[in-house]
């Protein structure tokens, strides 16, 4: 258990009765209540800067040889966030800016699936910003989750599509918040934030993105510690 600069967000990794994570405090909270990240947040009175940039690896063992499940696992990480980093928290519900996934008119351009392996992606050509990923049963609620970061607020699945699909998809990788000069020296073309991604998925996909505002639950950090190192 130690922390670190940087990394991604945190998800389970379960070989046998070993667990293993990765991810700053609020991630380890998303993944441990079955959370959406923007789904967490700190209160106006618990605002220490460390929640979010320090990255902690952690490691543990389960009782037994037998494999957890992903709910015991989780009723572990609560066990840990509570002990280790004191962690109290509230749950409240409020309206937020989100984007929602529509199917555009004229329909889904996505074919249901004929894949029977979990859901993956492949890798066709990408090059520098240009992305050209294939998607292979995936669901709309799993595209949604690996697309997110793309945007500048929560992105939600409104599709009513279900099922795993398989879709390619060729983008332009531009972070919401990117300046233009880093835009420019990474050879992207000039336009504005989440403008590239919106158009491909309109236009490849047969989906819109729409801004919306959305009810959601939250988790707000009352207080947390950091925990000492082993």
């Amino acid at each position: 258990f130690f922390a670190r600069s940087d990394g991604p967000p945190s998800q389970f990794q379960i070989s046998g009765s070993r667990v293993s994570t990765r991810g700053n405090l609020m991630s380890l909270i998303a993944g441990t209540y079955e959370l959406e990240r923007f789904q967490v947040s700190q209160g106006p009175d618990w605002t220490d800067k460390w929640a979010t940039s320090e990255i902690y690896d952690i490691e543990a063992r389960t009782p037994g040889d037998a494999i957890p499940t992903l709910a015991q696992v989780r009723q572990m990480m609560q066990t840990l966030l509570a002990e280790r980093f004191h962690l109290e928290f509230s749950r409240q519900t409020t309206v937020m800016p989100v984007y929602t996934l529509v199917v555009a008119p004229g329909g889904a351009k996505i074919k249901p699936s004929t894949f029977t392996d979990p859901p993956m992606t492949r890798d066709e050509g990408s090059a520098g910003a240009q992305i050209r990923t294939r998607f292979l049963n995936y669901s709309m609620a799993d595209f949604v989750r690996q697309m997110r970061w793309l945007f500048d607020r929560p992105l939600l699945d409104k599709t009513g599509l279900t099922g795993g699909f398989d879709f390619s998809l060729d983008y332009t990788a531009q972070p919401p918040g990117m300046t233009a000069s880093a835009a420019a020296a990474m050879g992207l073309p000039d336009l504005e934030p989440g403008l590239p991604i919106v158009a491909s998925i309109r236009e490849q996909l047969g989906l819109r993105v729409v801004a919306a505002r959305e009810r959601a639950e939250i988790l707000v950090i009352v207080h947390a510690e950091r925990p000492s190192a082993n």
